[in-house]
């Protein structure tokens, strides 16, 4: 969304915009932020954690999750899913029960989270 919104599918744009207007609500997982950091001292994005802070303040339907243990407890069940921070992320999505925003097929082709994109 901040790093390349012009390469949101459809659905993800549709789901975006909706909390930009106050209609709809997400969370940013720890995981996600803690991703961005690391992209970012690796020079793989320009955005950081001033960047994401300030589109937080800017858009109240945006909220920070914080990692907890039942989210833990969704990561230990998720093993076959090899990248630590893609189990972080889409136990965070089960734990709220919510669609996850990803254009990862392996996430899709598990299909242990709703996910939007296309």
């Amino acid at each position: 969304m901040l790093v390349s919104p012009r390469k949101l599918g459809p659905r993800a744009r549709t789901a975006i915009e909706a909390v930009h207007g106050g209609r709809a609500q997400a969370w940013i997982p720890a995981a996600v932020v803690a991703e961005i950091l690391l992209l970012r001292e690796l020079g793989r994005v320009q955005i950081g954690l001033r960047e994401l802070r300030d589109t937080m303040e800017d858009v109240p339907g945006l909220r920070f999750l914080p990692l907890d243990l039942p989210q833990l407890a969704e990561f230990a069940a998720l093993g076959f899913l090899r990248d630590p921070f893609d189990r972080l992320i889409v136990s965070a999505a089960r734990q709220l029960a919510a669609q996850l925003v990803t254009r990862d097929a392996a996430i899709e082709d598990a299909g242990v989270v709703e996910t939007v994109w296309a």
